[in-house]
Parts: structure tokens; sequence; C-alpha cells
């Protein structure tokens, strides 16, 4: 290998996480920076899985907060939390200058994460 190759990296180890897509209705809520819905974190109806989706017109601030919710997710797992737990956990909370916030008491429901998938390519 030179160094005009490209790197290939392998992942090692990291902690544990939700399963990040379920075959049941998904209870989700948005997460909104400076008053703009930048995705929604959700959690299958079964507890089972859990994950956060960017909207595709959330730009820079949706990807960025994509890694803000993952190491959120993988805290609550680790801390015992229930998927639904940790969709509800963070709802209320100041707003976080990368992962946005969840309103208190704003909570959806859909018949499959597809929907929410294609809410989120609007």
């Amino acid at each position: 290998m030179s160094l005009k190759d490209e790197p290939r990296f392998q992942t090692v180890w990291s902690p544990e996480s939700y399963p990040r897509t379920t075959s049941a209705a998904v209870r989700y809520v948005p997460v909104v920076m400076r008053e703009t819905v930048i995705g929604y974190l959700w959690a299958a109806v079964t507890d089972d899985a859990a994950r956060y989706v960017r909207r595709e017109n959330g730009g820079e601030a949706a990807v960025n907060a994509a890694i803000v919710w993952t190491q959120r997710l993988r805290w609550a797992k680790a801390n015992g939390l229930t998927p639904l737990q940790a969709l509800r956990h963070w709802a209320g909370q100041q707003e976080d200058d990368r992962a946005g916030m969840v309103p208190a008491g704003v909570e959806f429901e859909l018949p499959t994460l597809r929907e929410l998938e294609e809410l989120a390519a609007e």
C-alpha cells in the first residue's frame, strides 16, 4: 500500500445500539433546530428498534445531528432505556447546538417505517 492508495477503514468495535429497522408501526417525534424540523427520532411500537432519520432538505444541520442522535441512542441502550423510553427521554429539553431539540408533548405514529422515511424525503 502506498500513500496514493485510498485508506480502508474497518470498524473494530462500536457500542451496542438498537436495531435500526422494524416491520412494526413506529412512534416518532420531530427533531427541531431553530424552529425548523431537521429530522425525526422514532421507536418501534413493539419497543425493539429506534433510530434518527434526517430530513432530506434539512441541510448540514440534519446530517450533523445524526451523529449526536446515534450517540444518544447508544447511551440510552447502554443505560437500559427501551426504545420508546429513549424516544421520550429528550422531549422538552433545551435545544442542543448540534442535535436540535425534541418538543415536549409531540408524538405521532405511522403504520410503517417506510412512511416515515417518505415523510423525511419530502
